[in-house]
């Protein structure tokens, strides 16, 4: 039997004994220069993509949903018909009104139909597409057509941001573009435009309602009835006023967007500076990974050997004891 200890087992050697740091040290320090190629060249590419990259700005509306609970004019509650045209004067009046309606409001907030409408009216196309629209002409380049999905889909998700605290009911509207002047524009027109679009939606269910009240008031000859229309009549018309009338008709402009002065993303010198760290301890990490790889290397070829060289010691003591026998 050979005297040889295996190669794998050691006697009171702990983990801590067996790690030479010194090939590290020795590969970091020869590597140095590459190091310092890598971390420059990160740097200068991280430098031209923030240059690449305009100034984000952020302004912000803050705003409140108006609940119209109280639709002006007699209340439905003044029970002064039969009980059973009054639930019907309620449910016609108050029809508009339920228990989701700062939800409902949110939901129209952010709804495809009302920021197409935003996006169409404002012509924000031109702002996406400034390479295709002619600003002195006002049109679009010969042949060109602006995506209005592709539009939709970029102001909802980079330019638009609606957030809603549920503790305090109030909804936060932002807007994100390089302009600042632009942002604070947009963010405030927003508002405004919502407030219209319902205005206009308000306006348009009254006149169907008093449209369908009157021809109901023509053909009906029961006394009880006909109050019961005027006085549906008398609260639609107050909705329509109050519509008409009220500028913060559904969203009440808590704080109006203002101008920003800084941007909200990190500046070109901050992230050139972070490229560059990353560019060394990218560097850094080939190298020590380069230095663990050799050594895995190393051992596993020292194992093959060791289990070669048993082998070949262990074949003629088998053949000797063979020719004893």
């Amino acid at each position: 039997m050979s005297s040889k200890q295996p190669f794998n087992t050691t006697t009171t050697a702990t983990a801590a004994e067996s790690i030479d740091l010194m090939p590290y040290l020795n590969a970091v320090i020869d590597a140095r220069w590459w190091i310092l190629a890598a971390t420059v060249v990160a740097t200068l590419v991280t430098a031209v993509w923030a240059l690449s990259k305009p100034y984000m700005y952020e302004s912000s509306v803050k705003i409140s949903v108006v609940n119209i609970e109280d639709p002006g004019g007699v209340s439905p509650d003044d029970r002064r018909a039969a009980e059973v045209l009054t639930l019907v004067e309620h449910g016609f009046v108050m029809g508009t009104t339920r228990d989701n309606y700062d939800e409902v409001m949110l939901a129209r907030l952010r709804s495809r139909d009302f920021t197409m409408r935003f996006i169409d009216e404002g012509n924000l196309y031109r702002h996406f597409y400034p390479k295709q629209w002619n600003s002195e002409t006002e049109q679009w380049q010969a042949g060109f057509s602006p995506d209005r999905g592709a539009t939709f889909t970029r102001f909802r998700d980079e330019v638009r941001k609606v957030q809603h605290d549920e503790l305090t009911d109030i909804i936060t509207i932002s807007m994100h573009w390089p302009d600042a002047a632009r942002a604070r524009d947009w963010a405030n027109q927003y508002v405004a435009e919502f407030n219209e679009f319902i205005r206009e939606k308000t306006l348009r269910e009254v006149d169907r309602k008093l449209a369908f009240l009157d021809l109901q008031l023509r053909s009906s000859d029961v006394l009880d009835m006909q109050q019961s229309i005027y006085r549906l009549i008398e609260a639609q018309t107050a909705i329509a006023m109050l519509a008409s009338a009220r500028e913060e008709y559904a969203l009440e402009v808590i704080d109006p967007a203002a101008m920003p002065y800084r941007s909200f993303n990190a500046s070109r010198k901050f992230k050139t500076i972070v490229g560059g760290i990353v560019g060394a301890l990218l560097a850094l990490f080939a190298v020590l990974a380069s230095v663990l790889v050799r050594d895995m290397l190393k051992t596993l070829a020292a194992h093959r050997k060791y289990y070669l060289e048993q082998r070949e010691t262990a074949a003629p003591a088998t053949s000797t004891s063979k020719g004893d026998n």
